[in-house]
């Protein structure tokens, strides 16, 4: 079946001015943060030169900056897989057993959360986790713990569970969107052979559904790499990100220093999409979508 050059000319026009307002609002700013990566900083006018330097990149490599990279990926990469684990289980559950009512009921209340503020959402994790919050205040009642466990709050625990419960959404929406694409009579089939629903889940939706996991992982992992508020809320002081680590470097205004550290983020990511793609089949996912 052909398409009609008429066709692909009302369809490159009506997608004309999205381009335009892609490239106007995303592209061109990202570019100018790369080029001024590559100026440099005069500290007497806290201004930047247009110089070619490389300093600021350097600069990546010094005061445990470059710990605050890794740790953040690190962090962001074990949030995305727990979501990923949580949320692969609640989507079959949503698209192959719920009923229609109880499958949208069960989308809400995945939603809902996001109704509030994600400051209000943070602080009530900190509330729970608190020495004198529910968790705490049940293990002592039922004289599992003599004390309240402090390491509930301000620790790599509850900011893990901050980043899970802000963005366990995001997984879960993509992956609806793979298994959409998946026709149940394929697993109903692979079951008739004699093969167990472990088998099949292994062997037949998981290999379908890699698309969709890889985008639910990827946008949960880019959401958490520059989350900020879920680690200030519960990680404690002493807690970092990239994104508070580049908030502390503008304080300074050492923008060169801050766009570099940007542009490493934005070289990764995109190295990670192009390989997500590539092996995964991420631009997949919007094929032959039948809605």
């Amino acid at each position: 079946m052909t398409t009609s050059p008429k066709l692909i000319s009302r369809a490159t026009l009506l997608a004309l001015p999205a381009v335009v307002a892609i490239a106007g609002l995303c592209l061109v700013p990202l570019g100018l943060v790369i080029l001024w990566s590559f100026w440099s900083w005069d500290p007497q006018t806290y201004w930047m030169t247009p110089d070619f330097s490389l300093a600021a990149y350097g600069q990546i490599l010094d005061a445990g900056r470059w710990t605050v990279l890794v740790g953040s990926t690190i962090k962001a990469a074990l949030a995305a897989l727990i979501c990923l684990l949580i949320g692969y289980p609640a989507a079959y559950y949503i698209h192959f057993c719920a009923r229609p009512r109880a499958a949208m009921v069960l989308m809400a209340l995945f939603t809902i959360p996001f109704f509030t503020s994600y400051l209000i959402r943070a602080f009530s994790w900190r509330l729970v986790l608190g020495r004198r919050g529910p968790i705490n205040e049940f293990l002592m009642a039922s004289g599992l713990i003599g004390q309240p466990l402090d390491w509930l709050l301000f620790s790599n625990f509850a900011v893990m569970v901050g980043l899970v419960a802000s963005y366990l959404p995001f997984v879960i929406f993509p992956l609806l969107l793979s298994m959409r694409k998946v026709e149940p009579s394929l697993l109903q089939a692979s079951m008739d052979l004699g093969a167990g629903f472990g088998h099949t889940l292994r062997h037949v939706l998981l290999p379908l559904t890699k698309a969709g996991s890889f985008a639910g992982f990827l946008f949960v992992f880019v959401m958490a790499l520059g989350s900020s508020t879920e680690v200030q809320m519960l990680g404690g002081a002493a807690a970092s990100m990239i994104s508070i680590m580049i908030n502390d470097v503008m304080r300074v205004v050492n923008f060169p220093l801050a766009f570099a550290i940007s542009s490493v983020v934005l070289v990764f990511l995109g190295a990670v999409l192009y390989l997500g793609n590539r092996f995964l089949g991420f631009s997949r996912l919007f094929e032959d979508f039948s809605w």
